[in-house]
């Protein structure tokens, strides 16, 4: 975990959990821009802005645009 993300952590504690998903949707994932910081943490995809009030809620809408399988096989071609 960055200390960046430990910072962003301190504004929704309850998330803490979604650290390790929000992990492994970037390795399988690296071109995806995820921002933490300020309050509400966002992400682009094909120029467009996604943005959620919670982590939970943008990983799942990401995991909606990039299923969890889809992930599991783009990050062990890249091994």
């Amino acid at each position: 975990m960055t200390p960046g993300s430990r910072a962003a952590l301190s504004l929704v504690p309850d998330e803490e959990d979604q650290m390790p998903r929000l992990e492994r949707f970037r390795a399988a994932h690296p071109e995806r821009v995820i921002l933490l910081p300020g309050t509400r943490p966002r992400a682009w995809v094909g120029g467009r802005n996604i943005e959620r009030p919670t982590l939970r809620g943008l990983l799942d809408e990401l995991e909606g645009i990039f299923p969890p399988d889809t992930q599991a096989r783009h990050a062990g071609a890249s091994q």
